[in-house]
């Protein structure tokens, strides 16, 4: 029985978000990135390409420090993977994570922004794959019926995933050849929540508890809004505008962290959130802060 390898994506340009989503906290020593990690070492026996993009640099850090955690010899089988041309869409990151497990039997595919795995159902999707039928292509999790993350596609596909172009997935792969896909119906459930916006992570954070983490807490500032209008401007400007929840935006500076109440709304901000960030441990540490302290805003 072939050992089964994994990929985990987490090199999404979170546009749509802000802040790199998989940073956020997901439960004490946790981030979403190394919670799906957790989860894919569940199912994959075999080797985990963790494709990294935007803030490779951090998501590195972060991955080798909870690993350094872990008991075992992890750090042998889980591997990091550079996609220097996320911005291009998922289908690159899919492709360098196969390219790196060029000789697996096949791959599962894990996404970063989906952390809410149960044991049982991660399972039951495992002895679908040492079991299934040869001639099946892929076996996918599903929803009433509908394919939904993660999915394991054998290496017979890997031709066919490896011609994708931009910001396809391997649906677009998986809809040509429905006669030849095994589904393993989960249901519905948080497990195919996909973080993509703060509404959706505030939900998650609190159904499962990690809300309440305990953090220690700053006074709120008042501050005139023409006194950082220039650095809100700037940030708004950015190629991803760093906003951590509606109306708030996450600034790195070099004084402790502090959160900034504007007098007067501006661009849609309400609230800036500084703090130091020179340093992968300090980025993670700021971003975890002001994550928790945005969730315990509006309890």
């Amino acid at each position: 029985m072939s050992p089964i390898d994994a990929i985990v994506l987490s090199a999404g340009r979170a546009s749509r978000f802000g802040v790199p989503k998989f940073l956020l906290p997901a439960g004490q020593g946790h981030i979403l990135l190394t919670r799906v990690l957790e989860h894919a070492l569940r199912v994959a026996d075999g080797r985990i390409a963790v494709v990294l993009g935007r803030e490779a640099r951090v998501a590195r850090f972060a991955l080798q420090r909870w690993l350094a955690t872990q008991p075992g010899d992890l750090a042998s089988r889980v591997f990091a993977v550079l996609n220097r041309h996320y911005r291009y869409g998922q289908s690159t990151s899919l492709k360098a994570g196969m390219r790196a497990l060029a000789d697996a039997q096949g791959v599962l595919v894990f996404l970063a922004d989906m952390p809410a795995q149960e044991p049982e159902k991660l399972t039951q999707l495992k002895r679908a794959i040492h079991h299934r039928d040869p001639q099946k292509l892929a076996v996918v999790a599903s929803e009433q019926g509908q394919m939904r993350p993660p999915v394991f596609l054998s290496r017979q596909l890997f031709p066919e995933v490896l011609k994708l172009k931009g910001d396809q997935g391997a649906r677009a792969v998986l809809n040509a050849h429905q006669e030849k896909i095994e589904r393993v119906e989960w249901g519905s459930g948080p497990w195919f929540f996909d973080i993509d916006d703060w509404q959706t992570y505030r939900e998650l954070a609190w159904k499962l508890g990690w809300a309440n983490e305990l953090f220690v807490s700053i006074s709120r500032e008042r501050i005139s809004t023409s006194a950082i209008q220039a650095r809100v401007d700037a940030a708004l400007a950015s190629e991803t505008a760093p906003w951590l929840a509606p109306g708030l935006l996450l600034l790195a500076a070099k004084s402790e962290a502090r959160w900034l109440e504007l007098s007067l709304s501006y661009r849609g901000v309400r609230g800036v959130i500084l703090g130091p960030a020179q340093t992968p441990a300090a980025y993670l540490e700021l971003v975890r802060w002001a994550s928790l302290a945005a969730l315990a805003e509006n309890k």
